[in-house]
């Protein structure tokens, strides 16, 4: 589920509390206006979600479609302001009049006209170099809702195409051959991840749906006439390369189950087998144990097992789990989550991710950071390792993951000079 939208049964309580407060009549809470249909009411944030607010009853306000609009044109001249701040802040002259700011003229109105439209997106497209409608959902791009895309042009791409941006590719059976037989000729051993837009190429699905003679991508490098990168495993061949794996080891197990083994996938084993237990009994491996009937008592005697040989202390979860010799699914079926287990099993483990950050957490994480001396890391592949919030957290609110930490340093110079 979303928590970035009220559950039914919040906005049920939002909605009779609304009533008693009214004596029997629903009312917008900032202009008093009547409502009397569930599609009249807008459920708002009071605190704005993108700035930590979160969607529970007693921050939920019931207002009507114009007061809803004019709130969120406040919240994008806010927007404005702040990355007039940010601006600021990175030494760059910020020497114009506010209300010369296409979009802070927008204040004074809760209608949402084409040209206001317009403005909005244009200044968007001139910050970013690009819009998708993915941006429309996001708050903190300050952009009107997405349904002013169909209302003012139809689509995404008769948009684009009106800005000047080159329109996503409309593709057909006859386009999808074309560019397939182009590309392959360039790059002749092309792979599965390489069916991407920034190629110029369909995905996958949109090829197949078109092609349906084709099952998988295997099909269509044959049919190209390409060489495959992977080997086409039929039953016998999984037998031999099994039984000659098993010359140097007691059991396969899924874990074995990797091209660096010379092993199919489990993917593969269980198309030709059916399940684990039957390919174990048929290559002449032995048996593993079914995890579901592996019990609490047993996962702590094993773990009590490897903490004896290798201590108590663990990098990370996956760390842990390549000495494990069950599944994850086996400890969460039994213990609820991985954190109860750990607690129960009294193991520590040194990096682990906080499951949500507000926007607040995020800068409190990162200036803690910067004040400590640290330096602002090189790449966003660093951020975990150094228990930062990941680059796809601060991407909720940042248009950068490195624009905080540029923002925050500055300050950090300022303030200390």
């Amino acid at each position: 589920m979303n928590d970035r939208f009220f559950s039914e049964s919040i906005q049920y309580q939002a909605v009779l509390s609304n009533l008693e407060k009214n004596n029997g009549q629903l009312k917008c809470a900032f202009c008093g206006k009547k409502l009397t249909m569930k599609s009249e009411c807008h459920f708002d944030h009071i605190v704005a979600y993108t700035k930590g607010g979160k969607s529970t009853l007693d921050n939920c306000q019931i207002l009507c479609k114009n007061c809803n609009m004019a709130k969120s044109d406040k919240e994008l001249h806010d927007f404005l302001l702040e990355e007039k701040a940010k601006k600021f802040m990175s030494g760059e002259s910020i020497d114009e009049d506010i209300n010369n700011t296409p979009q802070s003229s927008l204040i004074v109105s809760d209608k949402m006209t084409k040209e206001k439209f317009d403005v909005i997106v244009g200044e968007f497209i001139k910050r970013t170099g690009n819009i998708r409608k993915l941006d429309f959902t996001r708050d903190k791009n300050g952009l009107p809702s997405v349904t002013y895309v169909k209302k003012y042009y139809g689509s995404m791409n008769d948009l684009k195409s009106a800005f000047g941006i080159t329109p996503v590719i409309v593709w057909n059976r006859d386009k999808i051959w074309e560019r397939l037989v182009e590309y392959s000729k360039k790059y002749p051993g092309f792979k599965q991840a390489d069916l991407i837009k920034a190629n110029n190429l369909p995905s996958l699905p949109c090829i197949l749906s078109y092609y349906p003679e084709y099952k998988n991508f295997s099909d269509i490098k044959t049919a190209l006439g390409l060489e495959l990168n992977y080997e086409l495993w039929s039953k016998e061949k999984v037998i031999v390369a099994c039984q000659k794996y098993l010359k140097t080891h007691n059991k396969i197990t899924q874990k074995d189950l990797r091209r660096e083994n010379g092993l199919p996938t489990t993917k593969v084993i269980y198309n030709f087998f059916g399940s684990m237990q039957r390919f174990q009994e048929e290559i002449g491996s032995e048996v593993s144990k079914r995890q579901e009937f592996i019990s609490k008592e047993e996962i702590l005697s094993v773990t009590e097992e490897i903490v004896s040989k290798a201590g108590s202390t663990f990098e990370s979860r996956t760390t842990f789990l390549e000495e494990f010799p069950y599944s994850l699914s086996v400890i969460m079926h039994r213990f609820g989550s991985f954190d109860s287990f750990v607690e129960e099993a009294n193991i520590k483990l040194l990096n682990s991710k906080k499951a949500k950050y507000t926007k607040q957490e995020v800068d409190n994480s990162i200036l803690e950071y910067l004040k400590s001396g640290n330096p602002i890391p090189s790449s966003a592949k660093q951020l975990s390792s150094l228990k930062l919030p990941s680059s796809s957290t601060i991407l909720r609110f940042y248009d950068d993951w490195k624009a905080p930490f540029d923002l925050f340093m500055k300050m950090i110079n300022m303030t200390s000079k």
